[in-house]
């Protein structure tokens, strides 16, 4: 099935349109609020973090430019390749609620109220969401066949917001499976529960909570500004913490896969306290052609499928 012309005009204008969308981590709100976390958090350094997040030599870098050309070219793929996601939400969810009715020879009737199914609903998809992103991100660093399309992330020199989305196109793939999944697996159980009681409000809750993230300075996740939560990163993972996550430094291999709450790397023992690193963190792959000065947009695109064929790609 081919989709239609405005369709497909949207999909090629999704990188702009995020910044009037606020269920997006690029919604103008989310970036102001960034902005604001930088204010109250930095201290004396205030304004030393205000020229990293704003600084030319960043932006303009290679490999931010490249960033920037991954991002228009994915973004062709996501219309011309792979426009329609082969594994819905919707279907597993109808398939789970349906085998769950089976086994238990019908759907129980709890009888919650619509407000209660709709607070159950977004916590638990939130807790889902967040330990289903922590675990795959997990088996990329651990699986060879994942981790060589994943590396492309890790191969920026320099990180700024638009890093997050410096992705290989099998990774854009395999997270829509997982979304997928992850969300169908969730609404299913609910669907089988609690029937007609589930509605769009239960979604729009979730979203709440991811939009709330989204203003707890998700943006610097992916930047150089270096600011942590002090004792809250017992329960939360700052950008700091994601920056660990991108460092070149042996110590930090594997560290930080969270991506809001920390306890998933706390009982995994892969958490590493920002408070325990001497900035500033140097990010890319060492000895990796990805992670090489000239940031070949065409390397990050085939250099993963060459490195399929080696024992050991990292």
């Amino acid at each position: 099935m081919t989709e239609k012309p405005d369709m497909i005009l949207e999909h090629l204008l999704e990188p702009g349109l995020m910044f009037f969308d606020p269920s997006k981590r690029f919604f103008w709100g989310s970036l102001l609020a960034s902005l604001l976390l930088i204010v109250v958090l930095s201290g004396s350094r205030r304004s030393e973090h205000l020229r990293i997040l704003f600084s030319p030599k960043i932006w303009f870098h290679r490999s931010s430019l490249a960033d920037m050309k991954l991002i228009l070219i994915n973004n062709l793929f996501r219309v011309l390749v792979f426009p329609t996601s082969f594994v819905t939400t919707v279907g597993i969810a109808a398939v789970v609620s349906l085998l769950l009715t089976k086994i238990a020879g019908g759907k129980p009737d709890l009888g919650w109220s619509p407000f209660w199914v709709t607070a159950l609903y977004s916590v638990v998809i939130f807790l889902a969401d967040d330990f289903a992103r922590f675990y795959f991100h997990y088996l990329q660093h651990r699986w060879r066949w994942l981790w060589v399309f994943h590396q492309v992330h890790h191969s920026a020199l320099v990180m700024t917001p638009l890093t997050l989305m410096r992705t290989h196109p099998v990774d854009i793939l395999w997270a829509r499976v997982r979304n997928a999944i992850t969300y169908g697996f969730v609404t299913g159980i609910f669907y089988f529960l609690f029937g007609s009681a589930v509605s769009g409000w239960d979604i729009i809750g979730a979203e709440a909570l991811g939009f709330l993230f989204n203003l707890a300075g998700s943006n610097l996740r992916h930047s150089q500004v270096w600011i942590h939560f002090g004792p809250l990163e017992k329960i939360f993972l700052s950008p700091a913490a994601h920056q660990i996550h991108h460092s070149v430094a042996v110590e930090h291999y594997d560290k930080n896969f969270g991506v809001c709450l920390a306890i998933w790397d706390h009982l995994f023992k892969t958490h590493f306290h920002p408070r325990r690193v001497s900035e500033p963190v140097r990010f890319g792959l060492e000895h990796s052609p990805l992670s090489n000065e000239r940031q070949s947009v065409i390397t990050l695109y085939v250099q993963p499928f060459r490195e399929l064929r080696k024992a050991d790609p990292r």
